[in-house]
């Protein structure tokens, strides 16, 4: 299709506020969602060839779902786009070309679940740490080299996905993430994990680092690791005990007993 909508999915969208526009060959999002911004509550515009979004974005103000996986995007929203995505609750963004994230990102302050697996960010802005109702955040796959101390902000957080980056220091200030359950930092550049994240981070069950150069007895040694383990192994006695089967690594420890050296 064009980016023309036609008649009849216009009808539906205002109907039902779902946009679907799934591998339509699409360069832009149709300007006639502008139109009935009203009414548009869901879209899902992923593998086209969108490379910018469009300038009445923050008009779609009960606009609850965002998913633009495996497009071209190189800026993520028009300057103030934020501040009008009052309703936004999921943001996905995997599989695109985005350099970085927009300053005011931290406006998003009903978003839960934000995913910007395979892009090209180097940096995440300060402003993230604003996101009070984050529940799941996924930078996999991009070519961080830090992860802000702002995060902390992120009180609800259950997980955070920041595998396959170039980070080598996990901050410390992590541990105010009192909510965090799972943390995959699996193919870094990670040598130790600080004690204030271990001891910090309460609900952590679910700690990966395999493919970073940790040494599984220093990390073992660490201050605050025993009170992880103990909830690690808790997870699995709970899955046991629902009769659930363990995959092929077992009661997986996190790290690598034969240390891979840091990747160049």
């Amino acid at each position: 299709m064009g980016n023309k909508a036609t008649v009849q999915q216009q009808t539906t969208w205002s109907k039902t506020g779902i946009v679907g526009l799934r591998d339509q060959g699409i360069k832009e999002l149709p300007s006639v969602l502008g139109e009935i911004s009203d009414a548009v509550k869901v879209i899902d515009a992923s593998n086209n060839r969108i490379t910018a979004l469009p300038t009445f974005l923050p008009s779609l103000a009960n606009l609850q779902r965002l998913t633009l996986s495996g497009n071209l995007l190189t800026v993520l929203m028009p300057p103030g786009a934020c501040a009008g995505l009052i309703s936004l609750k999921l943001l996905v963004l995997d599989d695109n070309q985005l350099g970085d994230l927009p300053d005011d990102i931290g406006s998003l302050r009903r978003l839960e679940r934000l995913s910007v697996s395979g892009n090209r960010l180097r940096t995440l802005p300060d402003s993230i740490g604003q996101l009070e109702a984050l529940q799941s955040l996924v930078v996999s796959r991009n070519c961080l080299e830090q992860l802000p101390d702002s995060l902390a902000g992120c009180s609800m957080l259950e997980e955070l996905d920041a595998q396959s980056n170039d980070l080598a220091v996990v901050p410390a200030a992590l541990g105010g993430l009192k909510r965090l359950k799972a943390l995959q930092l699996d193919n870094n550049r990670v040598f130790a994990i600080p004690s204030d994240l271990l001891f910090g981070c309460i609900a952590l069950q679910t700690l990966s680092l395999h493919g970073c150069p940790v040494k599984p007895d220093e990390l073992q040694e660490t201050p605050g690791f025993k009170e992880f383990d103990e909830r690690r192994k808790q997870k699995y006695d709970k899955v046991l005990a629902g009769g659930a089967l363990l995959g092929a690594r077992g009661m997986d420890e996190g790290v690598d007993r034969e240390v891979s050296p840091p990747r160049r």
